[in-house]
């Protein structure tokens, strides 16, 4: 059985942050970034075939995905077996200091905690583009030396509002899918609503509105606003 991993958010920051591009250059100079500092215990039997499999969902969910680029230690580039010549679109890196980088590592050194952190920082990079429209978005995942398990997600975001929303869907539809649960309703479904409502700028959106728009029952329509209230990107009024 999967082991379910334990996830928690301990800070959240939003701003410029000038130290970043150290991280990865291919930040833009002035863009505000969502820096996550996140907890993640996991300790899965089979660990490099428990993160494929996370991969092949996320593919499953957006074929997009194969073509972001990663940069950092080549044993945590995602989505590598997909990941189509010449790749455009988002960029990210692994950091985790003083290790060694070599491509030669074997499975012993691989580390779940860190791949789901990486993983979690390309599904906001994914949902965020998603969700504004957005062709290029950059981020990275960088390990704390202490404690262990503690790790800074860093996405560019235009909108907190909606960084802090996917942020809280990755973690959420990830942490579930490595656990071996189902997912309802389906990340597509909520993205989908989250698109809609980003477009309305505010205004407010009902379940017929939703499911009018996108063809959907009006039940389908209302779980997938529950959800996104749920992850606090709307607020939900009598």
């Amino acid at each position: 059985m999967p082991t379910l991993p334990i996830a928690r958010v301990v800070t959240v920051a939003y701003g410029p942050l000038p130290r970043a591009r150290s991280l990865n250059p291919r930040f833009s100079p002035g863009r505000p970034l969502l820096m996550a500092t996140v907890d993640i215990e996991w300790r899965p039997d089979d660990p490099l075939a428990t993160v494929a499999r996370l991969e092949q969902r996320l593919l499953h969910l957006s074929p997009r995905f194969a073509r972001h680029e990663c940069r950092g230690l080549e044993r945590y580039h995602v989505f590598a077996r997909a990941r189509p010549s010449s790749p455009e679109a988002s960029g990210s890196g692994t950091a985790r200091p003083g290790a060694d980088a070599s491509p030669n590592d074997g499975p012993d050194s691989f580390e779940a905690a860190l791949a789901l952190a990486h993983l979690i920082e390309h599904a906001v990079i994914e949902f965020q583009c998603t969700i504004t429209g957005e062709r290029r978005c950059s981020g990275a995942t960088a390990a704390r030396r202490s404690p262990a398990g503690r790790f800074d997600l860093l996405v560019e975001s235009l909108d907190p509002l909606v960084g802090r929303c996917c942020l809280t869907l990755a973690l959420t539809w990830l942490t579930a899918v490595a656990g071996g649960h189902d997912l309802d309703p389906e990340p597509a479904e909520v993205l989908s609503a989250a698109r809609l409502a980003y477009r309305r700028r505010g205004g407010p959106i009902l379940a017929p509105d939703l499911a009018r728009a996108i063809r959907w029952s009006e039940a389908r329509a209302a779980r997938a606003l529950t959800a996104l209230s749920a992850a606090g990107y709307l607020v939900e009024r009598p």
